[in-house]
């Protein structure tokens, strides 16, 4: 019986490449909500009714081309609070939602939230930066991993006397999407919000795979 020849195995070289990118926010979401407590469904109705077309008034001079005013659905609902272990019915929970979308421009976010703040007593907001260059800016960073993973072979291959061969596999380890979220509770906190946010890191990771020869 003739013996099969033996299973030559290739030496491969695994490394993992970094890749990061900077970038700045360049468009902004403010997200207000408008929540309150009323003794009947109709005090609700007209309550909320009254605050919506309130702050409606105060950001319509921000409307523009470029930016988008969009309402939710309000709802109206029992709400009621614990007294001594028991529920205690204590009116009806209006809440209604704004949101307003808008290119990053100098002073926007602080004149827009000094506007809202001067009208209405309370409010509850929360105010969201982000990137229509994240994509891009992820793309990048990835090609950048790549690169890195290709100089690490090449680098660990050659002190061990290879040369890299055919690229068996390449894959993502980690690649975040740049999303930054600043949050305060009301609109009398304007000085904890990030009025002028600073460049966010995107990062990508690869693993790849080379055969040495």
């Amino acid at each position: 019986m003739t013996a099969l020849p033996p299973i030559l195995r290739i030496p491969t070289i695994t490394v993992i490449g970094h890749g990061r990118r900077e970038v700045r926010p360049d468009h902004v979401d403010l997200h207000f909500t408008l929540d309150g407590i009323y003794p009947s469904v109709r005090e609700a109705e007209v309550g909320l009714q009254a605050r919506r077309t309130e702050l409606w008034r105060a950001l319509e001079k921000f409307r523009s081309l470029k930016t988008r005013l969009t309402a939710g659905e309000p709802s109206i609902a029992p709400h009621h609070d614990y007294e001594e272990r028991r529920q205690v019915f204590k009116g009806f929970r209006a809440t209604d939602r704004l949101v307003l979308r808008a290119p990053l421009e100098p002073y926007l976010v602080t004149n827009v939230l000094q506007a809202v703040s001067g009208q209405l007593e309370s409010l509850t907001f929360r105010v969201r930066y982000f990137s229509k260059k994240s994509s891009a800016a992820c793309r990048s960073a990835r090609a950048e991993a790549v690169r890195d993973a290709r100089r690490k072979a090449t680098h660990y291959a050659e002190a061990a006397e290879y040369h890299l061969g055919a690229l068996r596999s390449l894959s993502d380890v980690e690649s975040d999407e740049m999303q930054i979220d600043r949050s305060t509770e009301n609109a009398s906190e304007l000085a904890l919000v990030e009025v002028d946010p600073t460049p966010d890191v995107v990062e990508a990771q690869v693993r790849a795979v080379w055969e040495l020869v």
